[in-house]
């Protein structure tokens, strides 16, 4: 019989929906950009330090990249070509840089290249690895010379003469126990020192090794290892029982280059030209990487890395450098408009669209396909999988359908078969019982037996009247405890626990309004997700809000998922984050993972059996995955360099600088190569600064900090909040000046007490110097007026002036007047402590007048001064009076003996001169002696210099020391 057109027409419809193109689960990968310095660049290998920066050896040098920008570092050509072909960073924060010449480098704190050179001598042979064991040997392994090690400053050279399988090395592996595993082309060896002793052990063909070149050694948790060989694939050794295993023995793909272990999921494998493969460890099966634009898979794939975030890094001579999140996976379907997914336990995939449902296989070719049971454009909004393996299906407007994948068989539920309406936006369950969220209220399904197979459900519906918040409900959940909770269209959430109904409808003074998604952490705190207030945490007394304070992206969630290590999952139309319950640190992700299009639908996700989450955004579906290897969750925030007036200093050794070293530059970088665009950083200077300065710059500069201790810390972000992010620190002291330091300062003050102290005592001598001067003056003043005033000396005078008065009246006047004149100098200078000379022989003149009127012609006083010294020359007052005075007062004076006395300057003009012919009197006159004695005196205290007394048989002198008129003097030299 004919076929009619319309069967013809449908069959071709089927036809096209089955045999479509297989939509390929892959990573995202993408392309990182030497740039235009590097251009002609061919990198070959990458190495991950342990302070997370990205090194990776090329043909023309050492590259280090930050995410944002690669680094180069190249020798000198004349001591190295410059290809790089092994890397290593040692326990003492060194990298070691191998050259296919055999030439070793390191980087030195000053982040330059260096050469090392043992002193027995470089190897000559192509560097293929670098490693340290336990014990901090450094193992350096070569292609043509076997191996070497650096032990106690020594190079020694293991090869096959001392039992080496052969000494052209592919790859050098330690494992957990420090024993170095070499990969050569003739087997395995696996070298270590016992005591300083060579210990090297073999695995061969013999061995059941089923290659005999070796490319790549992998170690995993449990210290056994995969190995990549040249023809025969890869396989597996078991270090407790000494066996290999083979999983794909038709190996056809060519030579493994390299390879890249996730634990438990997945071994990533490079080949020589034929591209990159994966191996699923849990379910045994080998697959091509199928990149989204082909470009890998045909590639040479030189080396593979897995960083500390999950990423796959992929070295290949199409696209240079990839890399991958492999947390995420993503597929293309032909769909669009995802609204609930579902991976059952036979590891089917199945997608609900406004268009009807589809579902995919767990198979390497496998595609999707709609469920023709359905009704056509059924608008699929919710999938539930119970204990017998069936697919609940809830649909927008036709109830909710029973189905079953293996025998077709389906069954369709509505109200009037037991449902409050027949929109069904959520399923949840737990053992024989379903809850379906509905637009009027909730519908309980318990299940007497198999619904497709003769038993008959129980239906029972809650609604406001039961006691729920409101009949409008988008989320049920159940939980570890076996509470079912409702989010209800703005009334909160409800909770129904042993047969009572609870509503929250605020947090605090926070309403809660609607509330999209439920979920539960490890510890069985509910979380949730609103439509205006962001999401909130109830311990089950109080609820905790997160907001965009506390780094949410979107107020607005749409779905909350609990993965595997009980991290929730956050989608919005921003794209996804994943939030840690315990520290509420918040990751976020978007295009890097392959979400084009962040248009997530309510509650279109799922999490499988093994707590992998799946999420649907248009038309894509994003698997994520939690690994099992210890990721980082942070950006890795590395001071990079410490600079003064840019020049670097090994800020790893130095603290203290100097205080004109004041000028300082701190160069910082985040490592986080998921999203580097979205690293931001805040850092302060404390002792200077007291507030964070947040910024987008990789550096900070302070000049002219004064002296004083500091410690520059710095943090960086992923999600613009700082609350829980590690910080680096480094602390350093700027000295003050030597003239501000404490041993200055302190032996400033014992010189200034010290120099205080000897002017206060010099003050204090000249104190008692001027005091003994003041008294010695007061007594010369005191005993000249005496002297001048006792009784002879005034009768005497007083006689002289009667007989001048009989014989010359006007001689009378004259004398008198000299008299007064005479003791009112002697009051007048009293006060004085030096006086000029002229003044002082105006004084002896006036005294000298008194005498001749009393001895005439018999008293003779010659003064032989010049002008000059009259002016130049001081003295103490009545010093030269008191030695005319003593002349006199000693000597005879007669007609017969006259008396000559002689005032006059030294020849040498040190010293001035009172000279008298000596002829003493019979009897001598009493005397006190005070004159001279307080003449010296007065000169000890006025100068070094002390008065000479010289007495010959004829004649008495005394010099006394000449002291010059200062001004006088300096005036004439003026002039």
């Amino acid at each position: 019989m004919k076929p009619q057109p319309f069967h013809w027409l449908l069959f071709l419809t089927l036809l096209s929906m089955v045999f479509q193109p297989a939509e390929a689960q892959e990573p995202l990968f993408r392309r990182h950009l030497l740039g235009e310095d590097l251009e002609n660049t061919k990198v070959r290998l990458v190495y991950e330090a342990p302070d997370g920066f990205l090194w990776f050896g090329s043909n023309r040098g050492l590259l280090q990249y930050d995410g944002i920008g690669f680094k180069a570092f190249r020798a000198p050509d004349s001591l190295t070509n410059n290809q790089v072909s092994a890397i290593f960073y040692d326990s003492k924060k060194r990298l070691w840089i191998g050259y296919e010449d055999g030439a070793i480098f390191f980087l030195n704190n000053y982040r330059r290249l260096e050469r090392w050179q043992p002193e027995e001598g470089n190897p000559a042979s192509p560097i293929r690895g670098i490693a340290e064991d336990r014990n901090g040997v450094l193992w350096i392994a070569t292609y043509g010379e076997g191996i070497y090690y650096l032990h106690n400053n020594r190079l020694y050279n293991i090869d096959t003469e001392e039992g080496l399988a052969s000494n052209d090395i592919y790859v050098l592996s330690p494992d957990k126990q420090g024993k170095m595993w070499l990969g050569t082309d003739n087997g395995i060896s696996i070298c270590s020192l016992n005591q300083g002793r060579k210990q090297v052990k073999n695995l061969s063909k013999a061995d059941g090794l089923p290659d005999e070149i070796v490319r790549d050694i992998v170690h995993d948790v449990a210290g056994n290892c995969w190995i990549g060989m040249n023809d025969h694939g890869f396989c597996y050794f078991n270090t407790q029982t000494n066996a290999f295993s083979r999983p794909i023995r038709d190996w056809d793909s060519g030579v493994i280059n390299g390879m890249a272990l996730f634990e438990n999921r997945d071994l990533w494998i490079a080949t020589e030209g034929n591209g990159l493969w994966r191996y699923s460890l849990e379910d045994q099966v080998l697959k091509k990487n199928s990149d989204s634009e082909k470009k890998l898979r045909n590639a040479k794939i030189y080396d593979l890395h897995r960083d500390i975030e999950g990423n796959l890094w992929v070295i290949n001579n199409i696209e240079g450098i990839c890399s991958a999140n492999l947390r995420f996976e993503y597929i293309t379907t032909p769909f669009d408009n995802i609204q609930a997914l579902l991976r059952d336990g036979r590891k089917r995939l199945w997608a609900g669209t406004p268009n009807g449902l589809f579902v995919r296989e767990n198979s390497a070719d496998s595609q999707f396909s709609r469920v023709t049971a359905l009704p056509d454009k059924a608008n699929i909004v919710s999938l539930y999988e119970d204990r017998y393996h069936h697919i609940w299906i809830g649909t927008y407007d036709k109830g909710v359908y029973c189905y079953d994948f293996q025998s077709k068989a389906i069954r369709n539920f509505d109200e009037k078969g037991g449902l409050t309406t027949n929109s069904v936006i959520s399923i949840s369950g737990l053992g024989d019982q379903l809850w379906l969220a509905t637009f009027g209220g909730v519908t309980s399904i318990v299940l007497k037996g198999d619904p497709l197979n003769g038993g008959e459900p129980d239906f029972h519906n809650l609604n406001y009247e039961s006691g729920l918040g409101a009949n409008f409900i988008y989320k049920s959940f159940v939980d570890r405890k076996g509470r079912t909770w409702f989010g209800t269209d703005g009334k909160g959430l409800s909770v129904l626990e042993n047969g009572k109904i609870t509503s929250y409808t605020h947090a605090g003074n926070t309403r809660l309004g609607s509330v999209y998604s439920i979920a539960e952490d490890d510890r069985g705190h509910i979380w949730i997700s609103t439509d205006k207030e962001g999401i909130f945490e109830f311990d089950g007394q109080q609820f905790m809000r997160l907001s965009v304070k506390e780094g949410l992206r979107k107020m607005i969630i749409m779905s909350l998922a609990a993965n595997s290590h009980g991290d929730l999952l956050l989608t919005h139309d921003a794209g996804i984050d994943i939030l840690d319950p315990v520290t509420k640190h918040l990751i976020y992700y978007d295009d890097e993972v392959g979400i084009s299009k962040a248009e997530p639908n309510l509650n279109a996700f799922c999490t499988d059996d093994q707590h992998n989450v799946w999420m649907g955004f248009g038309n894509q579906i994003i698997e994520y995955c939690a690994l099992n290897d210890t990721l980082a969750i942070h950006p890795r925030t590395l001071l990079k360099n410490v600079s003064i007036f840019l020049d670097p200093v090994d800020f790893e050794a130095e603290h203290r600088f100097s205080y004109n070293q004041n000028n300082l530059v701190f160069e910082y970088t985040g490592l986080w190569y998921t999203d580097p665009e979205a690293v931001r950083y805040r850092y302060k200077l404390e002792g200077f600064n007291h507030d964070w300065i947040e910024s987008a710059d990789l550096r900070a500069v302070y000049p002219n900090l004064p002296p004083g201790d500091y410690t520059f810390v710095v943090a960086s972000t992923e999600n613009a909040a700082f609350d829980d992010e590690p910080e680096v620190r480094y602390t350093f002291t700027i000295l003050p000046p030597f003239w501000m330091r404490w041993w200055f300062v302190l032996l400033m003050l014992i010189l200034g007490t010290l120099v205080a102290r000897y002017f206060i005592r010099l003050r204090d001598k000249r104190l008692q110097q001027a005091a003994l001067l003041k008294k010695e003056k007061i007594e010369s003043q005191y005993e000249a007026l005496k002297s001048q005033i006792n009784p002879h000396f005034l009768f005497n005078s007083f006689n002289t002036l009667i007989t001048i008065i009989e014989e010359n009246p006007t001689m009378a006047v004259e004398y008198v007047e000299t008299l007064s004149d005479f003791y009112r100098s002697i009051l007048q200078y009293r006060e004085k402590e030096v006086i000029p000379l002229e003044e002082e022989l105006e004084l002896v003149r006036n005294y000298v007048f008194l005498l001749k009127k009393r001895y005439g012609h018999n008293f003779n006083l010659r003064i032989e001064c010049d002008a000059s010294a009259k002016l130049s020359i001081l003295l103490p007052p009545l010093t030269l009076q008191m030695l005319v005075e003593n002349a006199v007062k000693h000597n005879v004076i007669s007609k017969g003996k006259k008396l000559d006395v002689v005032i006059s300057v030294s020849p040498d003009g040190r010293y001035l001169v009172v000279s008298n012919n000596l002829q003493r009197k019979m009897t001598a006159e009493k005397s006190t002696g005070f004159g001279l004695q307080s003449i010296a005196r007065r000169y000890e205290l006025l100068t070094d210099s002390k008065i000479i007394i010289e007495e010959t048989e004829d004649a008495f002198r005394v010099r006394i020391p000449l002291i010059k008129n200062v001004k006088d003097e300096s005036s004439d030299h003026r002039r």
